[in-house]
């Protein structure tokens, strides 16, 4: 193969790769704009009361420009005390499509993650993972993320543990 012919091919390559990419970024800025609105309507009743409280802030490391404008790092207060972060870290996951770090703040050691999972053609779901162990996976809902929710104010709260008169 000529040289000509190697650069229309390797032209013709980084055009459907770069397309791909584009239409990545937007699935993914999408995907977690949703996640955000669903996490909003799962607890809207504790939201609207004040025992949760959302918050947005900027994303500090970026893969791409577009995240950095249109993505935030969502944070719960809950019940005035702790507070739950959801990190967006990026599409270049192996296994994935994407991922958010999701901890507690001053635990960030502890952390678990959100895998964006494409189980189907063109069927993405999020997945809460707690460890990179097959069995250590479940499905994030409403319930999955309720029980890790309660697990973390119980490990640093004792709410269940005080008696009250």
């Amino acid at each position: 193969m000529e040289f000509k012919e190697k650069l229309a091919k390797l032209a013709e390559k980084n055009k459907t790769h770069f397309q791909k990419l584009e239409q990545d970024k937007i699935t993914w800025i999408r995907e977690v704009t949703k996640l955000y609105k669903d996490i909003e309507n799962w607890f809207k009743e504790l939201i609207e009361c004040g025992h949760i409280v959302p918050d947005y802030y900027s994303l500090q490391h970026v893969e791409y420009e577009e995240f950095f404008e249109n993505l935030s790092i969502m944070e719960l207060r809950l019940g005035g005390g702790p507070c739950v972060v959801l990190e967006p870290t990026g599409i270049n996951i192996i296994g994935a499509f994407g991922k958010i770090d999701l901890y507690l703040r001053g635990h960030k050691e502890e952390k678990v993650m959100l895998l964006l999972i494409e189980r189907q053609k063109n069927k993405l779901q999020w997945e809460l993972w707690r460890s990179n162990k097959k069995h250590d996976k479940s499905p994030f809902n409403k319930d999955t993320f309720e029980k890790l929710l309660n697990e973390w104010i119980d490990k640093t709260d004792n709410i269940s543990e005080e008696q009250t008169d």
